[in-house]
């Protein structure tokens, strides 16, 4: 052992005295091994043996702890070609997945990470050849995934792996038949999200004004009234291009109609706020312009200092909220109005769309914006007189459930 004294060794390359001599070994240090996770990953090293000849060992630690400490810092390294990882990337860089929505880029990237970051004897499932990917491997990961995070994310994998996978054998970068397809998984729906009520809806916006911010009450008026998607009302920017999303000052014709520029579909979709003249009305401004169809959506708007841009903007800091201040200023406001973990931004618009069907008005797509009554039904382009319509039938609606509740005794 003279000869160790006189060299200092990599850190975790030990040496052990076998029959046949000295072998050197590199261990893997206890708190990097599973299910410790680094930046979402998993170390992609693991133990092993290196060598009985000393100076190629310590060679091969140095790299090993090269990838250790790039692992622990966040640092990427190259990704070796044909591995699941390469084909991960490959397909990120695809028209399918460049094209598809922020939301569903960001899903798919955590979804593949924790494909690859998968712990198998001596490495990851990133660093296995795709090629040699078959049916058992696949079924193998999903009761792996199942046991990590749960049947949905397990099964939000597959869905993933195999549409990579469908694209690689287009691409031949592997052979047919998919290992993804025909598994015969049964994902249980999502539970979808409650709709708010219009009682709960008031007590939101009470509260936000209550504690200064104007901007939740109207960014609720806003998703509960006119039906629109969350990220549409505060109009996040997560790529080049969605600055223009949402709804602007410009666009905002008090008492006359709003207009609203929509990231998802692309759109620009004008909404009458008023309703037709009513020649028999008592009301002199209801008779010769027509009725308010969204009298608490002004009425926020124009709590507002009017100016230039996007309307809602974080009083914080004159900008855009970007979607996690967004949520966490909505689950304060909440929880200090005293409302349930159920009510939800997404609920807002489902309160209002609930509404509009108590209300008899099937085809909510000239308020909401939805392209379709179905998914699978053709696309039949929004009027803004079916708009007009719609919301005067609500407005019906909502006075006639207030007086039944002012003369119930």
């Amino acid at each position: 052992m003279g000869r160790l004294d006189k060299i200092k060794l990599p850190r975790y390359l030990r040496a052990k005295r076998l029959a046949g001599g000295l072998a050197y070994f590199w261990e893997r240090p206890t708190w990097a091994r599973p299910p410790a996770e680094k930046h979402g990953r998993a170390c992609p090293v693991d133990s092993e043996a290196l060598d009985t000849d000393l100076p190629v060992a310590i060679g091969k630690a140095e790299l090993l702890n090269a990838a250790l400490d790039d692992w622990r810092n966040g640092v990427e390294g190259k990704v070796a070609e044909g591995t699941v990882a390469a084909l991960f990337g490959w397909y990120r860089g695809h028209v399918r997945f460049t094209e598809a929505s922020h939301r569903t880029r960001e899903d798919y990237r955590e979804m593949m990470t924790h494909v690859e970051a998968v712990q198998l004897k001596t490495t990851t499932f990133g660093q296995r050849r795709a090629a040699e990917v078959n049916a058992s491997h696949a079924d193998a990961l999903y009761r792996l995934l199942v046991k990590q995070r749960g049947d949905r994310q397990g099964a939000y994998c597959m869905q993933v792996c195999r549409r990579v996978w469908n694209e690689a054998i287009r691409a031949k970068k592997v052979k047919d038949p998919n290992p993804f397809a025909r598994m015969g998984i049964k994902m249980k729906a999502k539970k979808g999200n409650r709709a708010n009520t219009r009682v709960e809806y008031n007590r939101f916006r009470e509260e936000a004004r209550k504690q200064g911010f104007q901007s939740m009450a109207t960014a609720a008026a806003i998703s509960f009234e006119i039906l629109r998607r969350v990220s549409d009302v505060f109009g996040y920017v997560n790529e080049p291009g969605d600055e223009e999303r949402g709804f602007f000052w410009e666009d905002y014709q008090p008492g006359v109609q709003i207009a609203m520029r929509q990231g998802k579909t692309g759109d620009s979709q004008i909404i009458p706020l008023r309703g037709d003249p009513d020649p028999e009305s008592d009301d002199p401004e209801v008779r010769d312009l027509g009725a308010r169809l969204y009298p608490e959506l002004e009425a926020e708007l124009a709590r507002m200092k009017r100016g230039r841009g996007h309307i809602v903007i974080n009083e914080q800091t004159g900008k855009r909220y970007t979607e996690s201040q967004a949520t966490w200023r909505w689950r304060a406001i909440r929880d200090a109005a005293g409302l349930h973990d159920g009510f939800t931004m997404t609920g807002n618009r489902h309160g209002g769309a609930t509404e509009l069907g108590d209300a008899g008005v099937y085809d909510i797509r000239p308020v909401s914006g939805h392209r379709t009554l179905q998914q699978t039904a053709t696309y039949n382009k929004a009027t803004q007189e079916k708009a007009r319509s719609a919301g005067t039938a609500r407005q019906r609606h909502i006075a006639e459930r207030a007086r039944k509740e002012k003369d119930r005794p």
